[in-house]
């Protein structure tokens, strides 16, 4: 079985949230052909396309709507983890209130 890289699964978030490479790349400060090179890597390593295209835009496919929701949840427990094993993690209630 094959590892998933949590950083091709970044730039692959960041494509769709961005609503294409060049913005992406932008954001992440990477150059375009990398973020393309990442993404079809990604792809390859699946077996599936994860975006068509439509005209100038990207559209995710279905096998991209399926990465997309394990994506967010896979960053969001790699982020939480981190924290927590850093310490820095909140936990408990907090209540506020005003007068």
């Amino acid at each position: 079985m094959r590892m998933m890289d949590l950083d091709d699964l970044h730039i692959f978030r960041s494509v769709v949230r961005e609503g294409g490479v060049t913005r992406a790349a932008e954001r992440l400060h990477r150059v375009p052909s990398n973020v393309t090179t990442r993404i079809r890597q990604l792809e390859g390593r699946l077996g599936v396309t994860l975006f068509q295209r439509q005209g100038r835009t990207l559209a995710l496919t279905p096998a991209g709507n399926t990465l997309l929701d394990h994506a967010e949840r896979l960053l969001k427990m790699a982020d939480l983890a981190e924290q927590e094993v850093r310490g820095g993690a909140m936990s408990g209630v907090l209540r506020l209130g005003s007068l």
